[in-house]
């Protein structure tokens, strides 16, 4: 099922929730929406489901706009991050409670129950009641009564928040499993961007009910359109800094970070001037020639370093691999990778990545 947004917008008063928002989403994709509190992404889900009635704008699913059709009639299932199972009913009544409510045969509800548990991985489980249950397997109960009615559409509201850290991970890897099994068309809310990265075919990103940008992960990591993306995507953070360009190259302070004969697109023109600019912790690498800089502190991750230092007045970090022998007062050279330093414009707009 194929979903086309357009121009969808919801006021609460003078508070524009969601602005304007266009977007396609194809057939068995899932789709994260990112963003922070408050950016309208859990109001588009709702608007999606019938729950909340678009001030302006059109839903359509395939070819039906589906925008004042009420929920039952629009062929979803809805995942909240509470999950609102019934407390008192066994996981197999919980899976099979829309098919009866639908007036299906109790004998052909629990079969495509018993389906459909196996999907999710649930079959051993099917007497118990949701206390016994981990959050995860909770969790799944919740994915297998939203499924079992051979929804055209899954929408999921935050579906993990509930769950510690190492639950999350083998949780979310479960919905992309059932996802891609079940060959669903999934929308995906969340403010964790790990998560979204981590098994959306496509992620879209709003601030303040505004889209700001809607690409596959990797794309949009390595080539944010603007200053917000940029900021929003990376742990740690991407090192946002002012930045000099001059006929020789570019300057943080009296330091040459990037000459403009090693500009990795010689076509590129930006004029001399002082431009907001980001490199990302990892787009750094350690050298015998480079950036001098001294370690200000070390922070040991696993598999990984965090290496705080200055240029100058600035303070900046760089991720390298554990093995390299770092520590507080170490001093180093650096370069950053070709390609990776990010400049942006006064409209906050991504100019180039040199």
């Amino acid at each position: 099922m194929k979903i086309s947004i357009q121009g969808l917008t919801k006021m609460y008063g003078d508070f524009k929730a969601v602005d304007s928002l266009t977007l396609d989403i194809e057939s068995g994709e899932l789709v994260g929406l990112l963003g922070p509190s408050g950016c309208g992404k859990s109001t588009t889900l709702f608007m999606l489901s019938g729950l909340t009635d678009p001030t302006e704008g059109t839903i359509l699913f395939g070819d039906t706009d589906v925008t004042r059709i009420p929920p039952e009639d629009r062929e979803i299932g809805l995942v909240f991050q509470n999950y609102a199972l019934y407390p008192h009913m066994s996981v197999l009544d919980n899976i099979m409670f829309p098919l009866i409510n639908r007036k299906v045969p109790k004998k052909v509800a629990k079969e495509r129950a018993e389906a459909m548990a196996e999907i999710v991985h649930l079959e051993g489980l099917l007497g118990r009641k949701p206390k016994a249950l981990s959050g995860g397997q909770q969790q799944r109960v919740a994915i297998a009564r939203a499924l079992v009615k051979e929804p055209q559409v899954l929408l999921l509201d935050e579906p993990l928040s509930n769950l510690d850290a190492k639950l999350r991970v083998e949780t979310r890897e479960e919905i992309r499993r059932i996802q891609q099994e079940v060959k669903i068309t999934t929308i995906f809310v969340t403010h964790d961007q790990e998560e979204a990265m981590s098994i959306s075919d496509r992620i879209a990103v709003m601030d303040a009910g505004v889209l700001q940008q809607f690409e596959k992960p990797q794309d949009m990591y390595l080539n944010p359109v603007n200053t917000f993306v940029a900021n929003f995507l990376g742990t740690p953070q991407i090192n946002m800094f002012d930045g000099e360009v001059t006929d020789e190259g570019i300057f943080l302070g009296d330091r040459l970070v990037r000459a403009r004969a090693d500009f990795a697109d010689k076509s590129v023109e930006i004029p001399n001037g002082t431009y907001k600019m980001g490199i990302r912790p990892e787009h750094f690498e350690l050298c015998d020639e480079g950036v001098p800089a001294e370690a200000d502190r070390v922070l040991m991750t696993g598999r990984e370093l965090q290496v705080f230092f200055h240029l100058g007045e600035t303070p900046f970090r760089l991720l390298t691999h554990s093995d390299q022998r770092l520590y507080e007062g170490s001093k180093f050279c650096l370069r950053v990778r070709k390609s990776q330093l990010m400049i942006f414009g006064e409209d906050s707009l991504t100019l180039a990545k040199v």
